[in-house]
């Protein structure tokens, strides 16, 4: 429903209709026509820029994941150095 209109119409003409019934809507299936050039050329445009940014988000996410992956493989070496080196030191003698 429509909510804009804040005061009841002036004249009869003004009037809001009965919407029609779903028995006496038709549709003329004749009217039909095959998309133009242009129409077609611009769904090919449209598709293959879709299908670019698909590809593009792809292999940014597997540059992210593969660089993600790379900095925790290098902590856990980082992490497990520092751990053998701490058991070295501990494991000489003092003097």
């Amino acid at each position: 429903m429509n909510a804009l209109f804040t005061r009841a119409p002036q004249h009869a003409s003004a009037a809001p209709s009965t919407p029609p019934t779903p028995s006496t809507v038709t549709f003329d299936t004749t009217a039909y026509r095959p998309l133009g050039l242009l129409d077609r050329l611009s769904l090919r445009v449209g598709l293959w820029l879709l299908a670019r940014h698909a590809d593009r988000a792809r292999a940014l996410d597997h540059q992210a994941v593969s660089a993600y992956r790379a900095q925790k493989a290098q902590a856990e070496r980082e992490r497990r150095e520092r751990a053998w080196r701490s058991a070295a030191a501990f494991s000489r003698p003092p003097f």
